[in-house]
């Protein structure tokens, strides 16, 4: 979960550098006195904007991917311990041993 909320938060950041990079462009003629008296302060908002990115990649996964996770494993262990499902007998015989210690 966290590498897939890697992988898009940097797809929205390089998005977002081309985005910005070809919206300032009018900047070229100053990229060198702009890169050396604000790049500190460039890398820590870039920092920052990855970051609240990548928070915000992950609430999304959490809200949507994992949506009623709880109620659906208590189903399926319902479910299993029942023997309603194909895969119990085979989960009850090597997990079995286990929940009864």
């Amino acid at each position: 979960m966290i590498a897939n909320a890697v992988f898009v938060a940097t797809l929205i950041f390089l998005a977002l550098g081309f985005w910005l990079s070809h919206a300032l462009r009018f900047l070229t003629p100053w990229r060198s006195f702009i890169l050396h008296n604000e790049l500190q302060s460039i890398a820590l908002y870039c920092a920052l904007l990855f970051a609240n990115l990548l928070g915000l990649t992950v609430w999304i996964e959490r809200k949507f991917f994992l949506r009623d996770t709880g109620r659906k494993l208590r189903h399926l262990d319902q479910e299993i311990h029942t023997g309603q499902s194909e895969l119990s007998e085979e989960i009850l015989k090597q997990f079995g041993e286990e929940e009864e210690q």
